[in-house]
């Protein structure tokens, strides 16, 4: 397969689909392409917004008074500075991208030194690292351990990616809501437990740990749940309590526990 300067990719990267273009054909070495994205994607993902970005840009004549060879780059509010590419793509259009990796120094550039830069835009600078890091360091911890890094491997770790990133989200959801209820303390463990008790029929210590032996282990028996599932069903359980609470917290938590139970087919003795 011939790789092209300019060649446009849709990739879908743990559950986020990504416009890349290729930067260099060779860019990491022979046959190894360097690619990049655009503001846009920047924004929708790493939470920097595009105008913000924009106002970054620097114009600079590599040759003094030669404006047809301008170098771009991104200056950052801690003086740092960021090449950016400008290209024309296999659809006749021009691009002004960031090749993956400088995205990826930008964001912990941005973190160590924000500026004006809003708390919400460094939370999701955050998560765009995070998911970055730990795919990465997985694959080579993989490569190690097995000899190689198959595309089974990222799909399951995708997917576990995934359901625990929704988990958390949903989890802050529902603890706020406890809080919002009075509950305090120990009382959030309590219904923790509550939830887990129902759904798999021991507290949430016990199920985590059984999430650690692995699958087919005959010391976790015939009701085995795999941990992705086990997340998402807790995760939409805490969701349902929500959403069915009316003045009676328990009856909320026992209504979303049968609805949890009967999605997912819960059965455990």
């Amino acid at each position: 397969m011939s790789i092209k300067r300019g060649q446009l990719i849709k990739l879908n990267f743990e559950g986020r689909e990504f416009e890349i273009i290729v930067i260099d054909p060779n860019g990491l070495g022979k046959g190894l392409p360097s690619v990049g994205f655009g503001f846009r994607m920047m924004e929708k993902y790493g939470g920097v917004p595009e105008p913000t970005l924009s106002n970054w840009l620097t114009k600079e004549s590599a040759f003094e008074g030669d404006s047809n060879n301008e170098v771009l780059e991104l200056e950052l509010p801690s003086g740092n500075r960021f090449r950016v590419i400008q290209i024309s793509g296999a659809d006749k259009n021009n691009y002004i991208v960031v090749e993956a990796s400088d995205w990826v120094a930008l964001a912990i550039d941005v973190l160590k030194k924000p500026g004006k830069v809003k708390e919400s835009t460094r939370s999701k600078l955050l998560d765009f690292l995070g998911w970055f890091a730990v795919k990465g360091f997985y694959a080579e911890a993989y490569t190690v351990l097995k000899g190689a890094y198959t595309a089974k491997d990222s799909r399951v770790l995708s997917a576990w990616m995934e359901a625990r990133l929704i988990g958390k989200r949903k989890r802050n959801k529902y603890t706020d809501f406890l809080q919002e209820q009075g509950i305090q303390g120990q009382d959030y463990a309590y219904w923790t437990d509550y939830v887990y008790l129902g759904l798999f029929n021991m507290p949430a210590w016990q199920m985590k740990r059984v999430w650690q032996v692995k699958e087919g282990d005959s010391s976790i028996g015939r009701n085995h749940i795999p941990e992705v599932e086990g997340l998402e069903a807790v995760a939409y359980c805490e969701n349902q309590v929500i959403a069915l609470f009316h003045e009676n917290l328990q009856q909320a938590h026992d209504d979303a526990i049968n609805y949890a139970k009967k999605k997912f087919k819960l059965a455990f003795e």
